[in-house]
């Protein structure tokens, strides 16, 4: 199959990180497309997990969603002061189908010249892409989850929304979001929003 990742060849893991698919997919369906998305998709052993998906976008933004993968919820464990990986227990792809996307466009391992100058140009990018990883690993149908952290507290709500605008069940079959600590408006607003109820 195309992409598959050989789960034995990783290098430094020394444990079979089971069956994994990572690559580069366009954001459109352009046939001279040059901005192409990275991805590293986990399906997961899970039976319940058959029929639903889930995605991890790590803020910034511009923060590598391996960020993610390797330090927070995948099944490879990067710790701060180790000296190697190791395996993690609580890896999110143990409960279902997990993808860990790079974007926007020039994110992490993502290629190409970026050009969106707001979050309804990501929106449109990431539904491009989206599609083509669907048809790639015929992945139809299924139920979506988008999760992430920090600046993903706009793009879940924005990406979220543009799925559902899409009234389209096959590809954008949005059914919930999570968002872990989000950035959600001004940064000196968010973060001085507590401080009267604090004072009083």
């Amino acid at each position: 199959m195309p992409f598959a990742v050989n789960g034995t060849g990783v290098p430094l893991v020394d444990w079979d990180i089971g069956e994994s698919y990572a690559g580069l997919l366009p954001i459109s369906q352009n046939a001279s497309e040059t901005r192409k998305l990275f991805f590293w998709f986990f399906p997961s052993d899970n039976p319940s997990a058959t029929d639903e998906i889930a995605v991890w976008f790590t803020g910034g933004p511009g923060c590598s969603s391996m960020l993610g993968l390797l330090q927070e919820n995948g099944p490879i464990l990067w710790e701060s002061g180790t000296y190697g990986p190791t395996k993690n227990p609580y890896a999110w792809n143990k409960l279902t189908n997990f993808v860990w996307i790079d974007q926007p466009v020039k994110t992490g391992y993502s290629t190409g010249e970026p050009d969106i100058l707001n979050e309804d140009d990501l929106v449109r990018e990431f539904k491009g892409f989206w599609r083509n990883f669907m048809d790639t690993f015929d992945l139809h149908n299924r139920k979506i989850y988008l999760t992430g952290e920090s600046y993903a507290g706009f793009y879940v709500p924005y990406i979220s929304d543009g799925f559902l605008k899409e009234n389209d069940t096959e590809y954008f079959n949005i059914k919930g979001i999570a968002i872990n600590d989000p950035f959600i408006g001004n940064a000196q607003f968010q973060q001085e929003i507590i401080l009267p109820d604090f004072i009083e």
